[in-house]
């Protein structure tokens, strides 16, 4: 299966040695983003993908494009649009002190101005089998909120599968109240076949009851497929986060139209949680495109997501060997 990804690539700046911004003058930089985490992630697999998107048309376009090339990802659908280049600063947490996110420029970037014309979505679409596409889009401007309808709308058309991740961030949505927000995921998802999203992403921003009258170990199980009913999702997927005493816990869930799985919890030693999440979403992906079964596939997945947590930088870079080593072999920790 041939999968592609619309989405911002963004350039993330990291204070070295867990510093904070007012403790250092140095910073590394990487070439980051939704769309690009997966698809390299998903090119480490073997898979072939290629991300649709814009840049500015200077050095650090250029420098953003390269790294994709690294990465595995094809890059002849990046265009060239604006002046910017969407960024952030990731200053990494220790112990008790959380990893804090600051965000810049991300609605004058080169894909923030971005809107449908400014890409020939009928011709991309001819070349691949599944499209991903990021909620933020849906959070960004009315440019990339136009851009992200039209092509799962396009795509659903010509009956290739669409994926469609929340990522709902409350930071980007300061201007639109929960009811513009709901309309807009409303208006996107009879369009997609696979989805990532969470319980509040159903109960708080499509605003869906729980059934009270179940047991509660039944409730998320209706509440989801009934989600998955209305909107006639082919699949659904996520994570939940546990802890126990000073452990903490990653336990994958899939959903199809009748069948509910979750993998068992693995522990989570984090180094660097950003990205993380779509470690999980490749592995969901690699074993959707495989035709994997869903407890193999979330599985794999739940391991994969816990694998990205040990990777500096928001990019999982693993491979299949490497998360069935985990797996089959979890206590070894040296390989010679």
């Amino acid at each position: 299966m041939k999968i592609a990804a619309f989405g911002e690539i963004m350039m993330r700046l990291t204070p070295p040695e867990y510093l904070m911004l007012e403790q250092t003058k140095e910073l590394r930089l990487d070439f980051t983003g939704t769309g690009v985490n997966i698809l390299s992630n998903l090119a480490h697999f073997g898979c072939r993908t290629s991300l649709i998107t814009n840049l500015p048309d200077n050095r650090l376009g250029q420098a953003a494009k390269a790294s994709m090339r690294q990465l595995g990802i094809q890059d002849q659908w990046v265009g060239v649009a604006g002046d910017h280049i969407g960024s952030y600063f990731a200053e990494m947490g220790f112990g008790p002190r959380p990893t804090q996110v600051t965000y810049q420029n991300r609605r004058n970037s080169s894909f923030g101005v971005s809107n449908a014309s400014s890409y020939d979505f009928d011709t991309f679409l001819e070349e691949f089998d599944l499209v991903h596409i990021c909620g933020i889009s849906l959070s960004l401007t009315e440019a990339t909120r136009d851009a992200a309808f039209t092509l799962a709308k396009k795509a659903h058309e010509k009956g290739k599968k669409v994926c469609f991740d929340f990522n709902f961030r409350p930071s980007l949505n300061e201007d639109h109240d929960i009811s513009f927000m709901k309309e807009q995921y409303e208006k996107i998802l009879p369009y997609c076949d696979l989805v990532f999203g969470s319980q509040r992403d159903l109960t708080d921003l499509l605003e869906m009851p729980v059934n009270e009258s179940l047991d509660s170990s039944k409730q998320f199980e209706e509440l989801v497929h009934r989600f998955m009913d209305k909107y006639q999702i082919e699949s659904f997927a996520g994570t939940i986060r546990r802890s126990e005493a000073d452990k903490h816990y990653l336990v994958g869930f899939l959903f199809d139209a009748e069948t509910y799985v979750q993998a068992e919890p693995r522990e989570v030693v984090n180094l660097d949680r950003i990205g993380a999440g779509d470690g999980y979403a490749a592995g969901i992906l690699l074993g959707y495109s495989d035709e994997w079964s869903l407890m193999e596939t979330v599985e794999f997945a739940t391991a994969n997501g816990v694998l990205a947590h040990t990777i500096q930088g928001d990019v999982p870079l693993t491979t299949i060997e490497q998360v069935r080593h985990m797996m089959e072999q979890p206590t070894v920790d040296i390989i010679r």
